[in-house]
């Protein structure tokens, strides 16, 4: 295709649509694809997408509206684990943006983009792709420098949709809202399923349900005594935590933040209290002290540590780009390393070099006197 030219691109999609925009120069050339075309001209269009995507992703796919000649390709196209081609943020008016359910295809492909965890509107807050109330038309510039400027729908008309999802969402037999219920109907649906899915695929973890799980707190009193030491080395500034309960550690960061005039402290690494128990890793101690690295240490073959609701505390409240290093690599601890959430959130991860466990950070070097 064209050299740093914005080229538009219809698939043999049959009776239906499926657009490829491509733009950029060279070598970055970067595509979006508008609709996906019906079922029956899957193949086709999903051999093209092969042939120019290559090891590329889409920077974004646009679902027009829900009728089967447009929708339904892109409910294989999500789905196809064989083809693999990467999705960076679907613009879809679903169940999610217009506050009710959805027709069958239409909950379908929700439940894929969910379970997925593809960005949905993404650059639209999540909301509906249309114009604002006062008629003001939004504008959205992709990498590569594309932009997209969005003339339709009217929220009256999103209004009128919604009314008539209910009603054939109903006759459908599908559970409204329901991920579980939209993807058990669709396996039912050959003609919609992929030889190769996702869905064979646990969904990503809720890490804001995680995050914000109640759990009671640690009070052993052997766990409460532990020596807590902040070690600092130039740059360096690393907290050891032990055992220690929120009732014995928070007071001391608060007298610590007092004492050095600050909101919060900033660390290099945290070695985090308790194995990373949710007892003990609570919301308010992640956001006092941010740091570049949490430190897990646990096997987790005596109580199960890391807790996943306190690696989801870190992962919610810690600062974007933080390193998860961990000490053992093993079930509880490599179902962090999921492209689903470190997309979603921007997390590293570090695990063992070898079977038997131990890692080693390095923290930033001592300056030069």
């Amino acid at each position: 295709m064209g050299d740093d030219a914005l080229v538009v691109e219809l698939l043999p999609a049959r009776q239906g649509d499926a657009v490829v925009l491509e733009w950029g120069p060279g070598e970055k050339r970067r595509r979006m694809l508008v609709d996906g075309g019906p079922a029956i001209a899957y193949e086709q269009v999903s051999g093209r997408l092969a042939d120019l995507c290559g090891d590329d992703p889409l920077e974004l796919l646009v679902l027009t509206h829900i009728d089967g000649d447009h929708i339904e390709g892109f409910v294989l196209l999500t789905n196809d684990s064989a083809l693999g081609v990467g999705i960076e943020e679907i613009w879809f008016n679903g169940p999610a943006q217009l506050g009710e359910l959805g027709v069958a295809q239409g909950e379908f492909l929700g439940a894929i983009i969910q379970t997925r965890g593809i960005g949905w509107n993404t650059r639209f807050g999540h909301r509906a792709v249309a114009p604002a109330d006062d008629g003001e038309l939004p504008m959205r510039e992709l990498p590569g420098g594309l932009r997209l400027t969005v003339l339709g729908p009217s929220r009256s008309q999103l209004l009128r949709l919604r009314d008539k999802w209910v009603v054939e969402a109903a006759a459908a037999g599908l559970a409204f809202g329901s991920v579980e219920d939209a993807l058990r109907v669709l396996r039912g649906r050959s003609r919609l399923v992929p030889a190769q899915t996702y869905l064979s695929r646990a969904p990503a973890p809720n890490i804001t349900k995680l995050a914000n799980a109640v759990v009671s707190k640690d009070t052993a009193l052997a766990n409460s005594t532990s020596i807590v030491l902040l070690a600092e080395y130039g740059d360096a500034r690393v907290l050891l935590a032990g055992d220690a309960t929120p009732d014995a550690l928070l007071p001391a960061v608060r007298r610590l933040l007092i004492d050095r005039g600050l909101d919060r402290l900033p660390l290099s690494a945290f070695k985090l209290p308790h194995h990373g128990s949710a007892r003990n890793v609570t919301t308010e101690l992640v956001r006092l002290l941010p740091a570049e690295r949490y430190l897990f240490s646990s096997d987790g073959s005596y109580f199960s540590h890391p807790d996943d609701s306190a690696v989801a505390r870190v992962i919610e409240h810690g600062p974007p780009g933080a390193e998860l290093v961990f000490n053992y690599a093993n079930p509880r601890t490599l179902g962090w390393d999921d492209n689903r959430l470190i997309d979603r959130y921007g997390y590293r991860l570090r695990y063992p070099d070898t079977a038997d466990g131990g890692v080693a950070t390095t923290l930033p070097p001592r300056p030069e006197s």
